[in-house]
């Protein structure tokens, strides 16, 4: 059976776009919002934690794997790339009070 590191690391891997996440957090709502106006959120493959008990063993080893393939980041949501940690909903509050938001999602490819 995979541990749930290589769990993380082949969800990463594998999906262009993948976003951790969870249902009861609201900076994760805002980056669905954020996808569904700029029409994008077909594109990303999502795993959400609150599918699991967060008193859970399993919900910990979930989240110590996904914060290791993501460099240390603990945040949620946590966004991937082409395998790699790209942003939090941070970089997207920054890209969006810049003006900027629509010109990141042009250099990795969503738009």
């Amino acid at each position: 059976m995979s541990s749930k590191l290589d769990i993380a690391r082949d969800l990463v891997s594998k999906n262009k776009f993948f976003q951790l996440t969870a249902a009861w957090c609201p900076d994760c709502v805002y980056t669905y919002r954020i996808y569904d106006k700029f029409g994008i959120k077909s594109k990303f493959a999502f795993f959400d934690v609150a599918d699991l008990d967060r008193r859970s063993r399993e919900y910990q080893e979930y989240r110590d794997a996904f914060t290791k393939v993501a460099g240390g980041v603990t945040n949620l949501p946590t966004v991937f790339v082409n395998g790699k940690f790209w942003a939090t909903e941070a970089e997207f509050l920054k890209w969006e009070k810049n003006g900027t938001l629509e010109q990141e999602f042009k250099k990795v490819g969503l738009l």
